[in-house]
């Protein structure tokens, strides 16, 4: 409590200030309640349990003079019950962000700066994102520069993913790389990109991942396309090659009409191996991906190649959505999960089936402020998650409150 009211208080300070030299404020807020129904383990024999999870989020843009920005954004993540009594007072408080973005930096046109603690999202998040549903949400340390023309947009960053304080910068995660927009027609773009991990003075992460992504829309039609190529060095235990994939093509319409409905299509791949003593890793990793966005709302492929078992995923998916009202929507998902190479079950058989899902999702917008929304997923497990996680059709639930000031 006690970093709160500081945090509160310092801002309320360079307030007062900025509004004394009249000087331009943005005050944001966000206050998130989501409450949810667990019942994920894959057993029909065991209860589900309830939690309730709370993110608080303060921030404020400060404009000193023309060209310069600063945003200073603290959160206060926790769930609720979880400290020792009601007199407690646990340290949840963290800087989310705090960077300082300067316009045509050293008198350069069109190239901007942007450096310090911040969420990056580039592209639709596939490879690197902020993963908003999370109560703490990402954040880099590090630098962007960014380089802005009329139909081109290059950025150039560099992050500090991990510091040991180490003598010469050993085992220390760097990650760095290029990301560009190209306007190559009206409603498409390209988005090449190339994005280099290291661990440094250790040949254990030695990776590049080089890609590019196609989105676009033909009246009510809506198609992406990304591709992704990953290559280099990793120990596994011995070092290996890096030489794996990851595809995936997305269509839609937009309907017209009063329920304004949308449907979508498509099919990603994320290349595995069947086989990790080689000299080669064919396991793709999606690095610092919101893969909640994608791979189903139960979590079960949040963390891959972990939760993908080192053999790949596809997903075959199909989404509506429905618009009943102006404040009132809705949404299906369908999800069929499947390893992209063959999975040795303990009986000898192979298998590919991880599973399918349905996500079930309903939103009300009162007002610009208040927002409410809540949902139920159903997970059927194929072969493989019935040997390794249970047998059971398994279920979960939320619902979530969103103010924001």
């Amino acid at each position: 409590m006690k970093k709160i009211l500081l945090a509160v208080f310092i801002i309320l300070f360079a307030a007062n200030d900025f509004y004394a030299q009249d000087k331009k404020l943005d005050v944001k807020a966000q206050v998130r309640v989501r409450s949810q129904a667990d019942n994920r383990d894959f057993n029909s024999d065991t209860d589900l349990f309830g939690f309730t999870e709370l993110r608080t989020r303060l921030g404020v843009n400060l404009y000193p003079e023309t060209g310069y920005r600063g945003f200073i954004q603290i959160q206060d993540s926790r769930i609720y019950g979880t400290e020792p009594s009601t007199l407690a007072d646990t340290k949840n408080v963290d800087l989310h962000q705090a960077y300082v973005y300067v316009e045509n930096f050293l008198s350069l046109e069109k190239v901007d700066v942007k450096v310090g603690r911040m969420e990056v999202i580039y592209g639709n998040q596939r490879l690197i994102g902020a993963v908003g549903w999370h109560n703490v949400g990402r954040s880099f340390d590090g630098g962007i520069i960014k380089i802005k023309k009329e139909k081109v947009n290059l950025d150039l960053f560099a992050f500090q993913v991990n510091e040991q304080l180490n003598v010469g910068d050993s085992l220390d995660n760097v990650l760095m790389g290029a990301w560009g927009k190209i306007t190559a027609a009206e409603s498409h773009t390209i988005q090449p990109f190339a994005i280099y991990e290291s661990q440094m003075k250790t040949d254990n992460l030695d990776r590049f991942t080089l890609g590019i992504q196609v989105n676009g829309k033909v009246g009510k039609f809506f198609h992406e396309t990304e591709f992704a190529y990953q290559l280099g060095t990793i120990t596994t235990g011995s070092e290996q090659d890096v030489k794996a994939l990851m595809a995936a093509v997305n269509f839609g319409y937009k309907f017209g009409g009063k329920n304004k409905p949308v449907i979508s299509a498509g099919i990603d791949y994320l290349s595995g191996d069947n086989d990790l003593t080689d000299d080669e890793y064919k396991v793709f990793n999606t690095l610092y991906a919101t893969n909640h966005k994608f791979y189903g709302f139960m979590d079960y492929f949040l963390n891959i190649p972990v939760h993908s078992l080192g053999v790949g995923l596809t997903d075959i998916h199909g989404k509506i959505g429905l618009s009943f009202t102006e404040k009132l929507s809705g949404g299906l998902n369908f999800h069929i999960f499947k390893s992209s190479e063959d999975y040795t079950l303990a009986n000898g058989s192979t298998s590919t089936s991880f599973g399918t899902e349905a996500d079930l999702t309903i939103k009300y917008k009162s007002s610009k402020s208040l927002s409410v929304q809540g949902g139920i997923s159903i997970f059927s497990p194929g072969e493989i998650f019935e040997e390794v996680r249970g047998e059971d059709t398994s279920m979960w639930a939320y619902f979530m409150t969103i103010f924001n000031f």
